[in-house]
């Protein structure tokens, strides 16, 4: 049987900052969305990013009063007045993700990483047993107290399949070690609610409130029939895990992609449709370079935008909503310029031309894992040879190395939170 250890991060990018900057440690401050302190072009005496970003991590401190994640920064810093917003650094985040994944691989071969702060390894040859497992785990606490620094510290779950392992592991926090060995299971679950398990929404968890089911003992009473006619392929899931099945393979094998895409809160709403229009060509050029650097070419482009009502103005009920479509393209491609030509004719078509804008995406899909081939170029060749020649140089010093002469203004501060970062790690 194996024995899987879950390691994550407590507080990542506040313990990170906490860690790097002496003078943050034991206050309360929250990391924003994004780094640095300039948003797009000038923002000409409008809102700044400070109002338009959220709370990807608070610290432990900023926790205990109130802060929690996905809070937007106005409201936290009402309800915390002294809380110290500090902006995103994802480079400063991703040499730690690097370097604890580094110190996982050094006692497994099998390590998956689930999010930036996150990953499981298969421990059972390095181990042996769960009490080489508890000793394993307390060393690789070690490790990250030396290498990553005695700030970032992780709550590590050790079990026999990664949903156990993973709930294990968030049972106790911050700094905490659970072993949950296979006699312990139905225990262990049957005292955790429903809203510690990954996989079980508050939609989920309401649906089975209304069918009389409010715990995991009752779950497990449940005929695997009901699940199904109220949860189709999720009631299978929802059987296994109230017994305390899960999958136990770890791989670190990375499935490709089902789309690529990339959007963007501004500090300050767009209103110029030529703002709209370079912002949307930055973001195509930024999705075509990842295209083109995994050998992705795309069949499907989709367009989303969200709306912003003027100040003191009744909008439309559809205000701060998003709207999006897509496109289907007959031939395949991964050059930026036509990847914002669909865009931009979906965004023309979808927008309320009333009204401005405070978020633009885009994004491609239908992506065919090949080089684009050169027969579709050959009425542009001198384009295909000049992306090619571009991405050499994007490839050795950046995604910022080069850009096209009317994007020269756009800046996109880089996201701090999500599966991945921006950069390479």
């Amino acid at each position: 049987m194996s024995i899987i250890l879950h390691l994550d991060f407590n507080s990542f990018f506040a313990s990170v900052e906490q860690q790097a900057n002496p003078f943050l440690r034991n206050k309360a401050i929250a990391v924003g969305g994004k780094s640095g302190g300039a948003g797009t072009g000038s923002t000409g005496g409008r809102a700044p990013l400070l109002a338009r970003t959220v709370v990807t991590t608070a610290s432990r401190e900023a926790k205990a009063l109130g802060i929690k994640t996905a809070m937007g920064s106005m409201e936290a810093m009402r309800i915390l007045p002294s809380l110290i917003m500090i902006q995103g650094d994802p480079q400063k985040y991703s040499e730690i993700t690097k370097r604890f994944l580094n110190i996982m691989r050094r006692y497994s071969d099998a390590v998956e990483q689930f999010s930036t702060d996150e990953a499981f390894a298969d421990i059972t040859q390095a181990a042996g047993d769960y009490f080489g497992a508890t000793a394993l785990a307390l060393q690789i606490k070690e490790d990250i107290a030396r290498e990553c620094g005695p700030y970032c510290t992780v709550s590590i779950g050790i079990a026999p399949n990664k949903l156990i392992a993973k709930l294990a592991g968030e049972s106790r926090k911050p700094d905490g070690l659970t072993v949950v060995p296979p006699a312990d299971v139905i225990n262990f679950i049957d005292s955790q609610p429903f809203s510690a398990f990954c996989g079980i929404g508050s939609k989920t968890e309401e649906k089975l409130t209304e069918l009389g089911i409010s715990d995991v003992k009752s779950l497990r009473r449940a005929p695997l029939s009901l699940l199904r006619s109220h949860f189709k392929n999720q009631g299978d899931w929802l059987y296994l895990a109230a017994r305390g099945a899960g999958d136990d393979q770890v791989s670190d094998k990375v499935e490709d992609p089902k789309s690529i895409g990339h959007s963007y809160t501004f500090p300050y709403d767009l209103e110029l449709e030529a703002e709209l229009k370079t912002n949307l060509l930055a973001l195509s050029d930024k999705v075509a370079f990842r295209m083109r650097r995994d050998n992705f070419y795309a069949t499907q482009v989709s367009a989303f935008v969200r709306h912003a009502r003027f100040p003191g103005v009744a909008g439309p009920s559809s205000a701060g909503a998003g709207v999006g479509a897509q496109h289907k393209i007959k031939d395949g491609i991964s050059d930026g310029l036509e990847i914002y030509k669909n865009a931009w004719e979906i965004i023309n078509k979808i927008r309320d031309k009333e009204m401005p804008i405070r978020l633009l995406g885009v994004s491609v899909s239908g992506l065919i894992k090949s080089p684009l081939p050169s027969r579709l170029f050959k009425k542009d060749q001198k384009t295909h040879r000049a992306l090619e020649a571009l991405d050499e140089i994007q490839n050795k010093f950046g995604s910022d190395s080069w850009r096209r002469a009317a994007t020269l203004k756009t800046v996109f501060l880089e996201r701090a939170s999500g599966w991945h970062y921006d950069h390479e790690i």
